[in-house]
This record gives structure tokens, sequence and C-alpha cells, in this order.
């Protein structure tokens, strides 16, 4: 009795185990159609990005280009960072890498606005004392053009306010295929050297702009910030279901694994449950 109570107990467990298994295989696929989804946007994104980013590097070498605020280092040090993190969890060691970056970068600096977009990252930060200024929900899920755009105007309008001397994005590139190393790269202010590596157009002197030189830069520089902004955001959303397809296929291989076991052990319990009850009849049988 007790060997048959036994073989019900691993059966159920293996009931429990293959609905386990039905739901991370489930995530794996919805994880991988996703990620796919969002890279050839990535590749349009980034021909944008290297376009505007050629004629910003060939009115930077014009002499008739005027100076821009944004080019401009302030002697103050008030910091803005965003930091990009998942809106969930199950992303095997995603958000924790992006959040370990944020936490060492924010540690024992003052004079911080931090803007959180993910809310594991709002939750990871409040948990530790650091209360975000401002939290964007829902953003990661949603990597749209038009938020890039309302977050850029919103940064733009604290630099041009001084309200902020520099801004950071905190965020994961997605790289060959995976989630990358997290990084933390400046977006304000520009610099020339963040151009050196970023090949020209034509040649300066070939090249008209109306009305003027100074009036395409300045319109070209909030389209690279939201360019680079939404870049960010798509990177993450590839890095994020990237790492969840990983780990959810892991998991579903260990519970492969472990239903092989079950089964195994399920048949030995059920066998000796068996042979135990024969013995039992048996020797009934001749008293």
């Amino acid at each position: 009795m007790a060997r048959l109570q036994k073989a019900n107990e691993i059966r159920h467990h293996i009931l429990a185990v293959d609905e386990t298994r039905k739901i991370t295989n489930a995530m794996q696929l919805v994880a991988t159609a996703r990620a796919k989804k969002v890279i050839p946007k990535m590749e349009y994104n980034r021909t944008f990005m290297n376009q505007v980013q050629s004629v910003m590097k060939d009115l930077l070498l014009s002499p008739h280009l005027a100076s821009h605020p944004y080019f401009e280092k302030r002697k103050t040090t008030r910091n803005t960072y965003l930091v990009i993190s998942g809106d969930k969890g199950m992303a095997g060691a995603y958000n924790n890498a992006v959040l370990q970056l944020a936490l060492r970068e924010l540690k024992g600096k003052e004079n911080v606005t931090l803007i959180t977009i993910g809310m594991m990252g709002e939750a990871f930060l409040r948990a530790r004392g650091m209360i975000p200024d401002e939290h964007l929900g829902g953003v990661t899920q949603d990597p749209s053009l038009y938020n890039a755009r309302q977050i850029v105007m919103d940064i733009l309008d604290r630099y041009d306010a001084e309200e902020t001397d520099q801004v950071f994005v905190i965020f994961t590139p997605f790289q060959n295929g995976a989630a990358g190393v997290p990084v933390c790269h400046r977006i304000l202010p520009l610099r020339l050297s963040d151009f050196v590596d970023i090949n020209e157009t034509e040649p300066p002197h070939e090249i008209l702009y109306h009305p003027s030189e100074s009036a395409v830069f300045r319109e070209l520089v909030p389209q690279f910030l939201i360019a680079y902004l939404f870049g960010a955001l798509m990177h993450s959303y590839a890095s994020e279901h990237t790492s969840r397809m990983i780990a959810m296929q892991n998991a579903t291989r260990n519970a492969d694994e472990m239903l092989v076991k079950l089964r195994l052990q399920y048949n030995l319990a059920r066998q000796a449950a068996v042979t135990q009850e024969i013995a039992e009849i048996t020797s009934h049988a001749f008293i």
C-alpha cells in the first residue's frame, strides 16, 4: 500500500513538471518570436543613425558652423541617468546584470536625477534606497519611436533649463544574436570625439545646406538623440527576450531530464507495488 501511494505521488509530480514544461516551452517560443521581430527594426535604425551622424560630421568639419549648446561642457556636475531594464523577470541574468551596473554607476554620486525605464529597475533601486525621480513603465515592452521621442524631448527640456549637465543611458546592447554586456553611455553633452569613427558622406564643400548649416545642425541633434535612445530601447528589448529564450530553453531541457528520471522512478515504484500485491495474493492462497 505504501509503495502504491509512493507511485501516486510520483505520478502527480510528473504531471506538475509536465505542466511547467509546457509553460516554459511556450515562453521560449514567444520570446524567440519577439526577439526576431525587433531585429529588422534595429537594422533600419542603425542605417538611419549612420546617415545622420555622417551629415553631422560633415557639418562639424565646416568652418561656417557656429557652436552648439549641446557640445558645450558645463562646469557643474548634475547628472541624469536613464536605466533601462525589463518589466518582467524570468529572463536569466539580464535584469540583474544591467541593474548591478547601474548600482555601481550611481554609488556615491550626488546631484543625480534618476529615471527608470522598466518595472524591474524601479523595484530594484527603490529596495536599495534609491528612489527614482521618474519611472516609465511599459516602455520596454513597446520600444516605439513615439516613446523614444517623448523621453528625449523631456530630457532636452531639462538640459535646456540647466536642470542637468550630463545625461547617461544604461542599457544592454544586443550583439551577435545574444544579450551583450551592459554599458553606460553618455548622450549629452556631445563631443567631437564621438564622431571620430564616423564616415563622411561627401566632401563638405560639395553640399549646400538650407537655410544654413547651423539651422540644419540644430534639427539633426534631436533626431540623432531620438534615434540613439530608440536603438537603446530596441537593443534592450532584444536582449531581454533573448535572455528569456535561453533561460526558458534551459528550463525546458531540465524539465525533460527530470521527467525521464521521474518516469523511471514511477515505473520502478509501480512494478514494486504490483510485485508486492502478487506476493500478498500468493501468500494468502496457501493459508
